[in-house]
């Protein structure tokens, strides 16, 4: 990817985490996904003054919301146009999360590596409800379009991988994509700068700070490994994206829609 369409892929914003738009993509049939249509990101509490006009001049009409109900409690959403139409979802049953997964592993780089692996397998299932509603959602019409999560990295990922495989866009550029984090993110700055930010993975009475420094490297990483495991899982348990999406909720017709939407 050239400095030209990383500048225009990665907004910078005082108070962002991990902002990008997922345009500019080429598919395997040579069309394109359209700029200025879907942002990914992290948690959207801590925009300052000096980003609302920038971020009114996004146009955002809707924000998916891909966490849970404590997440957003916690760190509610600031989003300086009070137009855009807020999505959220419910956390229903077995719900993973790193803290818990974490927990079965030895405390240790590599078993936070296996517990990330883990969860990423285990994402797709849980996270079918709102992956169908970010497709229902723009098949409707409500683009631009902002998903997020905490860190904009793992169900971001997940999400974000799914829309544009669904679009067409090779397996490669789909992990290019996806670890552009590693590049465009500095969650440990953003922590240290934000004294209470929790970015999901935890909460004040376990500082994400205090973890030993290898252990928190593998945890803000976005590694081909995570997301592999997640579309594996979707390849064994469903045959593909486009099954996996109409068994979620989003069928063939809405999957037209979001092509048309999202491609030129």
């Amino acid at each position: 990817m050239n400095d030209t369409n990383l500048r225009e892929r990665i907004l910078c914003f005082e108070g962002g985490c991990n902002f990008r738009d997922v345009g500019g993509y080429r598919t395997h049939d040579a069309r394109t996904v359209r700029w200025g249509m879907v942002y990914r990101t992290g948690v959207l509490t801590y925009f300052t003054e000096n980003d609302h006009h920038a971020l009114r001049g996004l146009g955002v009409r809707a924000i998916c919301d891909l966490r849970r109900a404590d997440e957003r409690d916690r760190e509610p959403t600031r989003w300086p146009d009070e137009q855009a139409q807020a999505l959220c979802f419910s956390d229903g049953v077995d719900m993973p999360t790193i803290r818990a997964l974490a927990a079965q592993q030895p405390s240790t780089a590599a078993g936070m590596f296996n517990a990330m692996v883990e969860l990423y397998r285990l994402l797709p299932d849980w996270m079918g409800e709102r992956i169908a509603g970010l497709f229902r959602c723009l098949a409707h019409g409500q683009a631009p379009l902002v998903v997020h999560c905490a860190a904009g990295k793992d169900r971001t990922g997940v999400a974000v991988a799914v829309l544009l495989r669904a679009l067409g866009v090779p397996r490669d550029t789909v992990f290019e994509d996806y670890l552009l984090t590693n590049h465009s993110a500095s969650f440990e700055a953003f922590l240290r700068t934000r004294s209470n930010a929790q970015l999901g993975l935890t909460d004040i009475h376990h500082p994400l700070l205090s973890m030993p420094p290898d252990v928190r490297d593998v945890l803000f990483s976005a590694e081909e490994a995570f997301l592999d495991a997640a579309l594996n899982e979707i390849e064994a348990r469903h045959g593909g994206v486009d099954r996996y999406l109409t068994h979620v909720g989003a069928d063939r017709e809405v999957l037209a829609r979001v092509r048309e939407t999202m491609l030129e």
